[in-house]
């Protein structure tokens, strides 16, 4: 009896730290995510790609991730969430670790592609277990704590990724990269069991309702296309603003910095009172605001003649982006029941990533046809948010019409 008792605390201790694992997870995901941004799309310029193809091989990551977003949640509820998320972490090391030795364009386009495929299970898996193990009445903040963790990587990622390509080259970037993804692994690997395996959906099986039809949700496409406006925006600056402020002279330090002043000021917005405006006088007056000031900080940034503009410019981005996210994602939570919103969440981060696919593609083809209007991607993508905003609004009368 004691051995037993022993063996069911060890496993209760397992799946305990299986939190904290998680929480490191994310934390890890998006630290790799953001120290891509400075770095990335110089590299494949030194390595000889063209305008449009250094667009194609920054947007790879997105374009696969999409469809790894969509196939996550349907991996995970089949096998669990342990076995998915380790495979993720190891073949994410491995592409990171890949980045260091490629010799051409294409490969680094074909380890991109893998990268994304790789990182697809570990933000919904890692999400999915804190869901499993916080208690219902503790699952709000659970889910806050963890969010919260974005920000860290999203502030010093890109300017840290910024001073160590400054000093030793894009591979250090990569390799610490790697090295940290491996950390994660190793510590997920130890510290966790599973937290929910397939078996526990079967005596529910037969009372599960059919899926949302998705087409027929006003308020959730006018949060995909507030979020696709303001997505293909990132995609257009991480592209794009790196290999400006190189034009400009600027060093990669300073170009993370303008990733981190953006990040920092949405992080701001969304944990202030602001950020919870939305609940206070409805999702839409944000959501339009957000925009306007999205279309605002990208048309600031493509005027901007010197480093300060675009500072300016990447702040009032910011703003508009802590304002759009949280009345987006308040919206996608409410416009279905809670047996599918996990649905309606894998296809809104899928849209996250089809944004920044676009945005990236299409600013390094606008480059590499118009290589004489450099600002034309940051207007580009400021006329499409400002095109959302009728979109957004139509919708939203919409749904109001129909009760």
């Amino acid at each position: 009896m004691a051995r037993a008792s022993s063996g069911n605390d060890q496993a209760e201790g397992l799946t305990r730290y299986a939190t904290w694992a998680a929480r490191m997870v994310v934390l890890a995901a998006f630290f790799d995510l953001f120290m891509q941004f400075p770095v990335m799309a110089p590299h494949a310029r030194d390595l000889g790609a063209s305008a449009t193809l250094v667009g194609v091989i920054v947007a790879a990551y997105s374009v696969t991730n999409l469809f790894g977003n969509l196939g996550a949640g349907f991996i995970l509820d089949r096998w669990g969430r342990r076995r998915p998320m380790i495979i993720g972490l190891a073949v994410t090391a491995l592409a990171v670790l890949s980045y260091a030795f490629v010799r051409s364009p294409e490969q680094l386009l074909a380890v991109r592609a893998i990268h994304g495929i790789g990182a697809a299970a570990l933000t919904p898996g890692a999400f999915a277990i804190i869901g499993d193990r916080a208690a219902t009445e503790q699952r709000g903040r659970a889910m806050a704590l963890a969010g919260a963790l974005i920000a860290i990587p999203a502030v010093i990622g890109p300017p840290a990724a910024g001073i160590l390509r400054d000093a030793w080259g894009a591979n250090a970037v990569f390799l610490a990269d790697a090295a940290f993804m491996v950390a994660t692994l190793i510590v997920f690997v130890t510290t966790t069991r599973e937290t929910w395996r397939p078996s526990d959906s079967r005596s529910s099986a037969g009372s599960a309702e059919p899926p949302p039809v998705l087409w027929r949700s006003r308020l959730l496409w006018s949060a995909y296309a507030a979020q696709f406006a303001i997505t293909v925006g990132v995609g257009v600056l991480v592209t794009h603003l790196p290999l400006v402020l190189e034009n400009q002279g600027e060093t990669a330090a300073r170009s993370g910095i303008s990733f981190a002043v953006y990040a920092l000021v949405s992080m701001l917005v969304m944990a202030s009172p602001v950020g919870g405006a939305s609940d206070r006088i409805g999702r839409f007056i944000p959501l339009l605001v957000g925009l306007v000031g999205v279309a605002a900080g990208l048309a600031v940034v493509g005027l901007s003649a010197g480093y300060g503009g675009i500072v300016i410019g990447m702040a009032v981005f910011g703003l508009g982006y802590g304002l759009v996210f949280p009345a987006a994602t308040a919206l996608v939570a409410e416009a279905t029941g809670a047996r599918r919103r996990g649905t309606v969440f894998g296809v809104f981060y899928a849209v996250y990533s089809l944004g920044v696919a676009v945005g990236a593609a299409g600013s390094g083809r606008l480059a590499g046809v118009f290589e004489h209007l450099i600002d034309l991607p940051f207007f580009t993508a400021a006329v499409l948010a400002l095109a959302a905003l009728p979109i957004v609004a139509t919708l939203r009368f919409a749904a109001r019409s129909r009760g």
